[in-house]
């Protein structure tokens, strides 16, 4: 008799335990993290993942891991017991970076599914240079300093007056030549600017070679660039997104290395990433991807002959 008390309450013990995991709300509504957002910050080196991941339980449903990688390397991986109140919350680590530097972050539940986002570090700080502009009006004044020397110009101003009626003949054939200008031709010019795997930083060795176009720039102006960025066909993480998001970072690299050494006007370029599409050499080797990882400046502007 007792044996088969033990038995029925041991039987009715499973079927609790059955129920319970089959109908608990805690399991039933356990869902992954559902967007993992990443900004970095040069000036305090830190970086901030925002995650939004609900839960009826933050016990007992919660972010387990928190797992980063810079540049393909696990560098830090985070465990918690818990998660903060709310279901959109954020944890900042202090990890050191460069420009170029390409951060990949992993949320992980305890019950089910994880989430991964990508993130190319950009510098920031160069817009701090731009308080130095206000200056330049301060030379302003030099040549209001030069007007009291140019009284003795009118004097020497008769002499064209002396000339004039000789050159009657002159002034009217030169409105023949403001005739024929309107003769466009386009005019285009390639930059190549390649890169290290897994970088968006531009060598000083291509400082020259940006200058031909800042110097094309400024002497035509108006002329606009459009700098569309390039990787290899390399995936490591098979997420295609990666090497669009990198091509961008290296095009918006020599756009603002443009923009900050050379002071060309920012609403004249815009940049464009393309990842491994349009490859100028094979992938297949080392050296035809290090030409794959590329950014080209087209040049276009009108030019009257």
């Amino acid at each position: 008799m007792k044996k088969n008390m033990f038995q029925l309450r041991f039987l009715q013990s499973v079927l609790f335990i059955f129920f319970f995991l089959c109908f608990s709300p805690q399991f039933s509504y356990a869902t992954a993290p559902k967007s993992v957002d990443l900004i970095y910050d040069m000036n305090t080196q830190t970086l901030s993942v925002t995650i939004k991941h609900q839960t009826l339980f933050a016990g007992m449903h919660y972010i387990k891991y928190v797992e980063i990688t810079k540049n393909g390397t696990l560098i830090s991986k985070n465990k918690y017991g818990t998660q903060p109140t709310g279901s959109i919350f954020t944890y900042t680590y202090n990890i050191p970076a460069e420009k170029g530097d390409v951060f990949d972050v992993t949320a992980t539940c305890n019950l089910w599914g994880h989430k991964t986002s990508t993130l190319v570090v950009v510098a920031s700080a160069p817009l701090a240079e731009t308080p130095a502009a206000p200056k330049e009006p301060v030379v302003a004044p030099a040549p209001i300093v030069e007007t009291p020397d140019v009284p003795k110009e009118p004097i020497v101003a008769p002499a064209p007056v002396v000339e004039t009626p000789d050159a009657p003949k002159e002034t009217v054939v030169a409105p023949a030549p403001v005739a024929e200008k309107p003769l466009p031709e386009k005019i285009t010019i390639a930059l190549n600017v390649e890169f290290d795997t897994a970088k968006a930083v531009v060598k000083k060795k291509y400082h020259n070679d940006i200058k031909k176009v800042a110097d094309f720039m400024k002497a035509y102006p108006g002329t606009t660039a459009v700098i569309e960025g390039y990787t290899d066909n390399v995936d490591k993480f098979n997420n295609p997104e990666n090497n669009i998001k990198l091509s961008q970072a290296r095009a918006d690299s020599v756009r603002q290395y443009l923009i900050d050494n050379f002071g060309i006007d920012a609403s004249l370029i815009t940049a464009v990433g393309y990842g491994p599409n349009k490859p100028i050499a094979s992938n297949d080797t080392n050296k035809g991807r290090q030409k794959n990882r590329r950014v080209q400046a087209v040049i276009e502007t009108v030019q009257t002959k």
